[in-house]
C-alpha cells in the first residue's frame, strides 16, 4: 500500500467543506423566499419550528453516511446496513406523518415550543410534507458512504451543488406561485431538493458498486448483525440527537435571564454564525474516518488537521477581530446598533470554536475508523449535562447575564470537555495501534 500523501488528504477534504458550506446556505435561501410573502414573520417563525423539530427527530439517522463507510465492506454489509437504517426510518417517517395529520399536535408543538396557533399550525403541516425524509436520508447516506470509500468526494459536493440549485428553483417558483403557504412551500422543496440529490447521488454510487471500484468492496463479505450495527450507531446516534437538542436546550437557559427576548434573539444570532464558519472543520470527521489505515497515516492527518484548524481560526478571526466585523453585523446582518453591541463579545469569540470542533472531528473520525464509538456518546452527555447545569446555575446567580455571551460560552465549554474525553480515548487507542506496528502486524483493522 502506497504512503498517504498531502495532496491525496487535501483532495479528499475540501469537496467536504464546499459540501457543508452549501449545506448551511440552504436555510438562508428558504428564508430570503419565505421573506417575500405574506406575513413573512410567521412564515419564517413557522418553517423554523417545524424544521427544527424535523431535525431533531431525523437526528438518529445522520450517523447512517460514516456507518457506511466504516461498516460497509462488501455488498453483503450493505445489504444488512441499508436494512436496519431503513427499518428506523420507516419508524420516523410514521412518527413524522403522525404529527402531521394528528391535529392535537398543533397543541403538543405550542406547549413545547411555546409557538403561537398559526406557527404551530405550518410547523405540523412542513412535519407532513418532509416525512418522505426518513426513507431519503439513509439511501443518500448509503451512496454517500460508498462515494466516500471509494475516495470520490468531489461528487458529495456536486450532489450537494445540484440538491442547492433544485432547492431555490423550487421554493421560489413555489412561494411566486401562491397555492401553498410560503413555509409549506420551503418544506415542499427541500424534500424534492433532497430527492433529486439522492436519485444522483444513488446512480453514481451503483456505478462504482457495479465496476468494483477501488475501496468500495474492501475487506471482503463480513455481515454486520444487529449486534454490531447498535455497537457502531448507537453512540453516534446519542451524540447526534444530543447536538440537535443542544440548541432548544440552551434557549431554555438563556430564555431564564432578566431580558429573555433579547437573550433569545441574541443567540439565536451567534448560534448560526457559529456554526456556519466552523462547519468546514466537521469534514475532518470523514477525512480521519476513511483515510487513516495506520500509525503514519494518522500523523499525517493529525498534521493537515492542525493547519485546518489553525487555517480556520485565522480566517474567521480576519472577520470578527477587526473592522469587518462591524460590516458583518451593522450592514451585512443589518442589526440595529444596540443589538450588535449584544452580540459583540460573544462574535469575538467565535474562532476559538473551530479548536474543539477540529480536534473533536479527529479524534472522533480515529474512533470511528477503530470501531471505538461508545466513548462518544459518553462524551456527549457528559457535555450535555454539564453545560445545562452550569447554564441553569450562572442565570440562578446572576439572572442579568448577557444571554448570547453565555450561550455562546456553554457550548465553547461544553466542546472543549466532549474534546477532552475523546482525545485521551483517542490517545489510548493510539499508543495500541504503534505497539500493534512495532509487533508487525501492521495497519489498522
Amino acid at each position: 500500500m502506497s504512503a498517504l500523501r498531502y495532496r491525496q488528504i487535501f483532495s479528499f477534504y475540501w469537496p467536504l467543506v464546499l459540501t457543508s458550506q452549501m449545506m448551511t446556505l440552504a436555510q438562508p435561501i428558504i428564508n430570503a423566499a419565505l421573506g417575500r410573502g405574506e406575513g413573512a414573520i410567521i412564515q419564517l417563525a413557522g418553517y423554523a419550528v417545524g424544521f427544527g423539530l424535523g431535525v431533531f427527530l431525523n437526528s438518529a439517522l445522520f450517523p447512517f453516511q460514516q456507518a457506511v463507510a466504516a461498516l460497509g465492506t462488501g455488498p453483503a454489509a450493505r445489504r444488512d446496513l441499508t436494512l436496519r437504517i431503513l427499518l428506523l426510518g420507516g419508524v420516523i417517517c410514521l412518527v413524522d406523518l403522525g404529527l402531521g395529520l394528528w391535529p392535537g399536535s398543533d397543541q403538543l408543538i405550542m406547549t413545547l415550543m411555546g409557538s403561537t396557533p398559526p406557527v404551530a399550525d405550518l410547523a405540523r403541516k412542513i412535519l407532513l410534507v418532509q416525512a418522505p425524509l426518513p426513507l431519503l436520508l439513509p439511501l443518500r447516506s448509503l451512496a454517500w458512504g460508498i462515494i466516500m470509500r471509494n475516495r470520490a468526494t468531489r461528487v458529495i459536493s456536486m450532489a450537494t451543488g445540484l440538491r442547492l440549485a433544485v432547492l431555490t428553483a423550487v421554493v421560489f417558483v413555489t412561494v411566486g406561485h401562491g397555492r401553498l403557504q410560503p413555509a409549506v412551500a420551503g418544506g415542499v422543496a427541500m424534500t424534492v431538493a433532497i430527492l433529486v440529490e439522492t436519485i444522483f447521488s444513488g446512480f453514481l454510487a451503483l456505478r462504482l458498486v457495479r465496476r468494483d471500484a477501488a475501496g468500495v468492496n474492501e475487506g471482503g463479505s463480513e455481515r454486520v448483525n444487529w449486534r454490531s450495527f447498535f455497537a457502531f450507531m448507537g453512540p453516534m446516534i446519542v451524540s447526534t440527537v444530543t447536538w440537535s437538542a443542544m440548541r432548544p436546550l440552551l434557549n431554555a437557559v438563556v430564555g431564564r435571564t432578566a431580558d429573555p427576548d433579547l437573550a433569545q434573539g441574541g443567540f439565536g444570532f451567534v448560534f448560526p454564525l457559529l456554526i456556519l464558519m466552523s462547519s468546514p472543520l466537521w469534514s475532518l470527521n470523514n477525512t480521519a474516518l476513511v483515510l487513516i489505515k495506520d500509525r503514519f497515516d494518522l500523523r499525517k492527518v493529525a498534521r493537515f488537521s492542525a493547519a485546518s484548524i489553525a487555517f480556520f481560526m485565522a480566517l474567521i478571526g480576519i472577520w470578527v477581530w477587526t473592522p469587518l466585523r462591524d460590516v458583518l453585523l451593522l450592514r451585512v446582518f443589518a442589526l440595529e446598533p444596540d443589538k450588535a453591541l449584544y452580540v459583540t463579545t460573544a462574535v469575538i469569540l467565535i474562532p476559538y470554536q473551530a479548536l474543539p470542533l477540529g480536534l473533536r472531528s479527529l479524534t472522533q473520525g480515529f474512533l470511528m475508523n477503530r470501531r471505538r464509538t461508545g466513548v462518544v456518546a459518553t462524551a456527549s452527555m457528559i457535555k450535555t449535562v454539564l453545560m445545562v447545569g452550569l447554564g441553569f446555575f450562572a442565570v440562578m446567580r446572576n439572572p442579568g447575564l448577557n444571554g448570547a455571551l453565555l450561550g455562546t460560552l456553554l457550548v465553547m465549554f461544553g466542546g472543549t470537555v466532549e474534546t477532552g474525553i475523546l482525545a485521551w480515548r483517542a490517545r489510548r487507542l493510539h499508543h495500541q495501534l504503534i505497539l500493534s506496528h512495532d509487533s508487525g502486524r501492521g495497519t489498522m483493522g
